[in-house]
């Protein structure tokens, strides 16, 4: 177990600390400032974050913070047993500026970090819209190669499975020391669950400096995948960062651990023989060559059936079918005469609803891809309410368009700035097909486990049954 003073990674090379203010705005929203801490608060903060550690059994390397063993190093999974056969998932990486009210957790929609051993209002970027447009081209052009999106001008939706980077704030408001750049308490090896958090402490940093911002910010989102570091200073994962490009490694390179232990190995080695990481491999496994996706999800709700009549007071469970031609899509139940929906964040496809009052209802499954596209399937149930003859209900169970789809707006996706969520959907959970930290044949493993718990949400609305996910 490590002790006091943690190892800095992604040290400050180039840059100093700015001074400048945060902007009001940026994108559109504003950005939310927070008052410097006093020197009394950062030292309780830190012993705060120690405390967090030895209370979970955690240690912190460098920039990481993982499951720890008894002599003060990383665990590790069990090597799978054969050749990764993991299918590639879309994902989207949501690069927030605005900062947001944080709270404990693993689901980055939820505004959640395992880094947090608080509820903590956490700042935004305190740079010009130009300076964050000029770290984000970074940023994009590093993930051009790979079925990776970017957001930054808006939430995405609740029900898209993203991981996201705080772009904000210092290391000594989590307790770290000045030195670190950025830090992940998510080393998810093969990245099996899609919601993780890490932080870019870009105060720390002159806003102008787009390469070390951007830069860093890519570093910890990989981590977050399980990335490790490695020893070539030309390269993204090296654990100490200047000012001058740097690229993926295109080929198994020597691992660094000059700040500390390396993580995920097990999962390196299926890509290297040992010692090694083939970074870029590994991202084309995880996520797949970039290609434009014009195909929405396919949604058919199976159960029940259109047109469903019951008493006043009756229950029904929903049951939805949802599939789409690239892993990694999400999905939501909503009633949309009442305004109310649930996330499917542990990837349920039943839901109960209970104790109906009289009425007639909307039901809709809406799932979503990473490139946006929608596709739905709803029924109509009446509650004490004579159906009429004919439903017109739609044959072919899906529909679908490319539009945003309400991932403008906090209004529109139903989350909140502060990354909570309005209608109370489901909570996180631990299933498997790619949204675990563990898995028997990818070798994941995570810094927390994840809830598995079912929220009770929408005043009709409860989760029902977690049912596997196609892998």
């Amino acid at each position: 177990m490590v002790s006091g003073v943690f190892l800095s990674s992604l040290l400050l090379i180039a840059g100093e600390p700015s001074d400048t203010l945060s902007a009001n705005t940026l994108f559109g929203h504003e950005v939310k400032e927070v008052e410097p801490l006093s020197a009394l608060e950062l030292q309780q903060r830190q012993a705060d974050f120690q405390q967090m550690l030895d209370d979970n059994g955690w240690v912190m390397m460098g920039d990481q913070v993982r499951p720890g063993t008894a002599e003060g190093g990383f665990t590790q999974p069990p090597r799978p047993s054969a050749d990764w056969v993991t299918p590639p998932h879309r994902n989207t990486i949501f690069l927030n500026f605005f900062g947001m009210d944080m709270s404990p957790g693993t689901n980055a929609a939820l505004g959640e970090s395992p880094c947090l051993n608080a509820p903590t209002a956490w700042p935004g970027f305190n740079g010009t819209e130009a300076q964050a447009l000029a770290l984000i081209e970074v940023f994009e052009r590093q993930v051009e190669p790979y079925g990776i999106r970017i957001a930054y001008e808006d939430y995405p939706p609740p029900e898209l499975p993203y991981a996201m980077v705080m772009m904000g704030g210092t290391p000594g408001m989590l307790g770290l020391p000045n030195g670190v750049l950025g830090v992940s308490c998510s080393s998810d090896c093969g990245d099996m669950w899609w919601r993780d958090a890490t932080f870019a402490f870009t105060d720390n940093i002159n806003p102008n400096n787009a390469a070390t911002l951007g830069t860093t910010a890519l570093h910890e989102a990989a981590h977050a995948f399980g990335l490790a570091h490695i020893g070539d200073p030309t390269k993204i994962m090296n654990p100490f960062v200047g000012s001058a490009d740097v690229i993926w490694a295109d080929q198994c390179t020597p691992y660094d651990d000059a700040t500390g232990g390396i993580n995920c190995q097990p999962t390196h080695d299926e890509f290297c023989d040992g010692g090694a990481q083939n970074t870029h491999a590994e991202l084309m496994a995880y996520f797949g060559a970039n290609s434009p996706d014009m195909e929405p999800p396919q949604v058919r709700i199976t159960a029940p059936e259109d047109g469903l009549q019951l008493p006043v007071g009756g229950d029904v469970t929903i049951e939805a079918d949802v599939d789409d031609n690239h892993e990694g899509y999400g999905w939501k139940l909503v009633l949309v005469e009442a305004e109310q929906e649930s996330v499917a964040f542990a990837f349920e496809r039943q839901w109960q609803l209970s104790s109906l009052p009289e009425g007639v209802y909307t039901v809709r499954v809406e799932a979503i891809d990473h490139d946006r596209n929608i596709g739905t399937d709803e029924v109509t149930i009446y509650v004490g309410v004579d159906a009429p003859e004919t439903t017109g209900g739609d044959e072919t169970g899906t529909s679908g368009d490319d539009s945003d789809a309400g991932s403008g707006s906090d209004s529109q996706s139903g989350t909140s700035g502060d990354g909570s969520d309005d209608s109370g959907p489901v909570s996180g959970g631990d299933t498997d097909g790619g949204t675990a930290g563990a898995s028997d044949d990818g070798g994941g493993c995570s810094t927390a486990p994840h809830d598995t718990g079912v929220g009770f949400g929408a005043l009709l609305l409860l989760g029902f049954g977690l049912v596997r996910r196609r892998r």
